[in-house]
């Protein structure tokens, strides 16, 4: 599985690369804090409740010409995401430590 640190993420939006930066906590959890220019893509909760088909078709649509990197609170959700994406053959990673990470590293 291929995750990206906060660090080299940061590094690659603020270079421009084609990311696109997939945050899929609750809208409310969006809502309160997030990776700026990330889209919040809510399929968290029925992951977890074991609906992977159900989620996953909220992501069909995401961009097959840019690095997916998907963002949960702690990595773990999002890990399992990109690994369901990469998968079907999209280049997917996960934000190492998820969003927990992310703000650490901005410290």
């Amino acid at each position: 599985m291929t995750t990206i640190d906060p660090e080299a993420l940061r590094a690659k939006l603020e270079n421009g690369e084609d990311v696109c930066v997939v945050d899929i906590r609750s809208e409310e959890n969006y809502k309160e804090n997030h990776i700026e220019d990330s889209e919040n893509r809510p399929i968290r909760e029925a992951l977890l409740s074991g609906n992977i088909e159900e989620a996953l078709t909220e992501l069909d649509d995401l961009p097959d010409d840019e690095e997916l990197v998907m963002v949960c609170d702690a990595g773990v959700a999002s890990t399992e995401t990109a690994r369901q994406l990469q998968d079907q053959g999209k280049d997917a990673t996960a934000l190492d430590g998820g969003l927990n990470a992310w703000e650490q590293s901005q410290e």
